[in-house]
């Protein structure tokens, strides 16, 4: 995924028993790994587990239902969360702006009118061809590592019958890397670089397609509060947090409690959410190599027990 920097970890991962194979895929296909049937089961065995990137005003079961993936059949475990910046052409109105005297951009200084979103650039994959009706169609790894396409129909005495063939080569396959990686992010950079609106991303991303005719901007953020702190900061600022909304009689704001988010985007807050990250992976698809990568991202060594 664009601005996604896993080699640190599948460095500490990867020994002579375990290879990681990394694919980029962009984020409008960052839950094709996760697609599955009716079951639970993937339509496609690998890859096991990706990057998912969300903002956090909206919880992850929203876009992962969006999707069309149900997110009970997932595992997700946020690994950090990431600043917004603005990107504007250096013949733009915001390039003047001084960050070390004014701080980052505020969101009431962008026009809305100007924005410029990358999914509407980026290209439209190709939708998977329906199953008959009847037909359930799972692929999965033979012994030998060779791809098979199982097809189970009910016959006309109501027994299901079992097939095995080559998959379809027309459904899409998350193993396939894009044509060409941020493509979306690529057309907005450049219509911005001419001086047409701006265009805010991760700060990860716009560092990956940095221009020099292209001006980065920090954008103010609901993240600003807890950027620097280590995790047992970040849960200590939470739990002050939720101790005083319980005295003053309100809700804590946890939009994202079953992932255990701190510093959560509150509403009516005008600064950016910033995005959250994590992996995920479908719980059918659960194995000890899995959980030993999710371990290697959360902080554990590679050969630690949990």
């Amino acid at each position: 995924m664009p601005g996604a920097t896993p080699s640190k970890w599948v460095e500490r991962f990867t020994s002579r028993e375990r290879v990681v194979q990394l694919v980029n895929h962009d984020e409008s296909q960052q839950c094709d790994h996760l697609r599955h049937d009716e079951h639970g089961f993937a339509l496609h065995p690998l890859p096991q587990l990706g990057y998912v990137r969300w903002r956090r005003d909206r919880s992850v079961e929203d876009v992962l239902g969006e999707a069309g993936v149900d997110p009970r059949r997932v595992h997700v475990v946020r690994v950090y969360s990431e600043l917004p910046v603005v990107c504007v052409g250096r013949e733009h109105l915001l390039a003047a702006w001084d960050v070390e005297a004014d701080g980052p951009v505020p969101t009431a200084e962008l026009d809305p009118a100007e924005a410029m979103d990358p999914a509407t650039f980026a290209p439209t994959p190709a939708p998977a061809p329906d199953p008959a009706p009847g037909v359930f169609v799972r692929e999965s790894v033979e012994s030998q590592g060779a791809f098979v396409r199982e097809s189970v129909e009910s016959g006309d005495d109501g027994t299901p019958r079992t097939s095995v063939s080559p998959p379809a080569s027309s459904a899409p396959n998350p193993m396939d890397a894009p044509e060409t990686p941020g493509a979306g992010e690529r057309m907005a950079l450049e219509i911005v670089a001419s001086g047409a609106g701006h265009v805010v991303l991760p700060q990860s991303v716009a560092r990956m397609f940095g221009r020099k005719d292209v001006v980065v901007l920090p954008l103010e953020s609901s993240l600003d509060e807890v950027v620097g702190m280590s995790r047992a900061e970040r849960e200590a600022v939470a739990t002050a947090a939720e101790l005083a909304a319980e005295e003053a009689g309100m809700e804590p704001a946890r939009a994202n409690e079953p992932f255990g988010v701190t510093g959560d985007h509150v509403d009516g807050d005008d600064r950016h959410p910033g995005w959250d990250v994590g992996l995920a992976w479908l719980k059918e698809s659960d194995s000890a190599l899995v959980q030993g990568f999710v371990g290697v991202s959360r902080g554990r060594r590679s050969g630690s027990s949990r």
